[in-house]
């Protein structure tokens, strides 16, 4: 079989493509009613810390209680997939102009845009992630493979330099940092080539390479929990092209319907937590909640998938996607 390429990618997660970037790797929620939340909710006002998000086009930071919205990017490429350094000084997101894209990073003043993989057009690079130790950035590239669609996953120091890659031997997509910068969460085709995507680990080194999920759909998009114990990610297996459950989900639409589960970092204790469409996820950093998109904006949770809120979001336009929690 051909590998899986970043489009095909994007057909089986999304229910729509971005503004005709047919390689973008956006995964866009359908459009739907506003799903309806649990009778109690957590009280936004309380939340704390800084959330930085993308709506396809821009990068956006905000305070956790969804006020003080300040847009960063005004580029005309399309920035996404941020992620906060974690002393809070910079983020480092997606650059997309045309075809390619590159790492960039900015401060959270919107000044300071910076180049870090300065490709000159020539690979797809994304899906940046900060290192906890705040000493290297983990992402993924073809630049391997130029335009074969198979992505390795690479590490940089936090200036650009230093680029190596963790293996060769698997395709490492969206990858996430466990809390001691010791070994990243990833979805990959299992098996290779097949559009059947699962959470693996493995170590930074290289090694320990370790399967997670099994699952009739694809997974995908993990978020490792501060603590080390659990990780949320995102499965299509409540959708009733998957599951021949009597309550399997559908959006009514091209796309999967996309639920959050968890399971501990070993793959073992495997529960669902939301019941309406839900997508990429990140947790707070103390642990307490989580951070999501659905239709309608951002949404947080308690970690068992309790309480969930609509963050009082307003000025932004767009799918509202990748948020990632900072205190």
């Amino acid at each position: 079989m051909r590998a899986m390429t970043h489009r095909m990618l994007t057909v089986v997660f999304c229910a729509a493509l971005l503004d005709g970037l047919l390689a973008c790797g956006v995964p866009l929620a359908p459009q739907r009613p506003t799903p309806t939340t649990t009778p109690r909710q957590i009280d936004t006002s309380s939340l704390t810390g800084r959330i930085v998000f993308d709506n396809g086009h821009d990068i956006y930071v905000m305070n956790a209680d969804g006020t003080d919205v300040r847009q960063l990017t005004t580029d005309p490429a399309h920035e996404y997939d941020p992620t906060w350094a974690p002393d809070g000084k910079r983020i480092a997101f997606r650059h997309q102009a045309g075809d390619a894209s590159d790492i960039y990073v900015i401060n959270p003043d919107g000044a300071g845009e910076t180049d870090l993989t300065r490709d000159g057009g020539r690979y797809i690079d994304y899906a940046p992630a900060w290192s906890p130790d705040g000493t290297a950035i983990v992402w993924n590239s073809d630049r391997d493979h130029p335009q074969s669609g198979i992505l390795h996953g690479f590490l940089m120091n936090p200036d650009g330099l230093n680029v190596r890659m963790i293996t060769d031997a698997i395709y490492i997509e969206y990858p996430a940092w466990s809390p001691d910068s010791q070994q990243i969460a990833f979805m990959s085709p299992v098996p290779f080539g097949s559009d059947n995507y699962e959470i693996l680990t493995i170590h930074v080194d290289g090694t320990s390479l370790t399967r997670l999920t099994d699952s009739p759909g694809p997974d995908g998009w993990p978020a490792w929990s501060p603590d080390g114990k659990n990780i949320v990610f995102t499965s299509v297996r409540d959708d009733c092209r998957y599951s021949h459950a009597q309550d399997c989900k559908t959006t009514g639409d091209i796309g999967p319907f996309q639920t959050l589960y968890a399971m501990n970092a070993d793959g073992s204790g495997l529960r669902r937590l939301t019941h309406i469409f839900g997508q990429l996820s990140a947790w707070s950093p103390d642990g307490r909640y989580q951070v999501f998109n659905s239709p309608g904006g951002l949404y947080v949770m308690k970690p068992d998938g309790s309480e969930v809120t609509r963050l009082p979001i307003s000025g932004v336009g767009g799918e509202l996607l990748f948020a990632d929690w900072r205190p």
